[in-house]
């Protein structure tokens, strides 16, 4: 069934609100998907996509740009399964470059390794739908060109969703010149389409006005007893309290576990040096979360010491030795919200202020507002 009939029959059934750049885009998917079923057609039954991309110009891929809530992942998720393909991967972009430093460790002592990782992808997959294609960090950032350019010239065809387009990612990192080409080589690859509709669909479908949160609770006289409540209903298994576990060989204490559900206060989670792969670990092994003390990350300048890569990236119009108020602990909150929701696990919060009220500062309202957003969604009764 293609893109645009299955987009369609949602509408229908009024899962989705019509939406011209959606149907846009849900075309450009379909056309997309009949040329690379027509390459696989055309090969014999002992060759590949990727050697007939190899004689012939390679199928240009899609870029799908646009703010939060206007159904990019939804759309992009819909080409993947209707595909009639087995070498294609779907993967969150962060996975995705976990995945190569991990390579790069395991091709570490040999000549060229981002071609080597390349031609490891090019063996497995032939299209590559990457969701979330945001870069923050340095490290990946310095990766990405040279990356790029060996899988999509390996014939690896790509589809990606992004909040910005090419043009603004890494906005404002430090030493963006070398990753320039990288928004090079995404033009020369993909299509870039913009799906920026006027309305956040999580947020239409919510019915924000007469919602009532399941999942996250205001105020913090009662927040233990919401807790509680929760723990003890969803828990199976082994119980422990105040103790902890190891994640990538540090301890990391929580207030409450059991096999499949854990508690831990927002600080632990939060304020310490954590990465998205602490976050990937707990998705791995837990089916909910349970955070207590979410604060409102405020906007007020703070004295700070920075400290490596995570304090120095994207500080545009922040003075050198000052940070905004938990501009830290809201950049971690996001990473954690954007693998839980991705991999749907439940996750259930007290914080001091509404969901719309939590983030105050300035640095990270574009980031801030996709999080806010999939917070929002996860408190649908239909949610999980």
């Amino acid at each position: 069934m293609s893109v645009i009939h299955q987009y369609k029959q949602l509408v229908t059934q009024n899962k989705l609100k019509q939406d011209t750049e959606q149907c846009k885009a849900a075309l450009a998917l379909d056309e997309l998907s009949q040329k690379i079923i027509r390459a696989q057609d055309q090969t014999s039954l002992v060759s590949t996509i990727k050697n007939l991309f190899t004689k012939h110009e390679p199928i240009q891929g899609i870029y799908f740009h646009g703010r939060v809530g206007r159904g990019k992942t939804m759309l992009m998720d819909l080409f993947y399964q209707q595909l009639n393909l087995t070498r294609k991967r779907r993967i969150h972009f962060h996975h995705f470059m976990e995945s190569v430093h991990q390579m790069l460790n395991d091709f570490s002592g040999k000549d060229n390794p981002l071609i080597l990782i390349a031609e490891t992808w090019a063996d497995e997959v032939d299209v590559l739908c990457f969701d979330e294609f945001f870069v923050n960090d340095i490290g990946d950032a310095m990766l990405l060109a040279g990356l790029l350019r060996a899988m999509l010239s390996n014939g690896i065809i790509l589809i990606a969703t992004s909040n910005c387009p090419p043009e603004q990612l890494y906005k404002n990192g430090l030493q963006r010149v070398r990753f320039l080409p990288t928004i090079d080589i995404i033009h020369q690859y993909c299509q870039i389409i913009s799906i920026d509709g006027p309305h956040d669909h999580r947020l239409l479908m919510t019915d924000i006005p007469e919602l009532k949160y399941r999942d996250f609770h205001i105020g913090c006289e009662t927040q233990s007893n919401f807790l509680s409540h929760h723990f003890t209903r969803l828990a199976t298994g082994n119980i422990r309290y105040k103790d902890s576990i190891t994640i990538h060989s540090r301890a990391v204490n929580f207030l409450a576990c059991s096999d499949n559900i854990i508690w831990f206060d927002f600080m632990t989670l939060c304020s310490s040096p954590r990465s998205q792969r602490d976050y990937i670990k707990l998705a791995d092994n837990y089916t909910a979360v349970l955070i207590s003390n979410v604060p409102q990350f405020s906007g007020e300048l703070i004295p700070a010491v920075f400290s490596g890569v995570e304090d120095g990236y994207q500080r545009n119009g922040v003075v050198m030795g000052q940070l905004r108020g938990l501009d830290d602990e809201a950049r971690r909150f996001i990473a954690l919200v954007d693998e839980f929701y991705d991999r749907s696990i439940r996750l259930i919060i007290t914080a001091n202020v509404d969901i719309a009220e939590l983030y105050q500062g300035t640095q990270l309202n574009f980031e801030f507002a996709r999080c806010r957003s999939r917070l929002f969604e996860m408190q649908r009764l239909n949610y999980l």
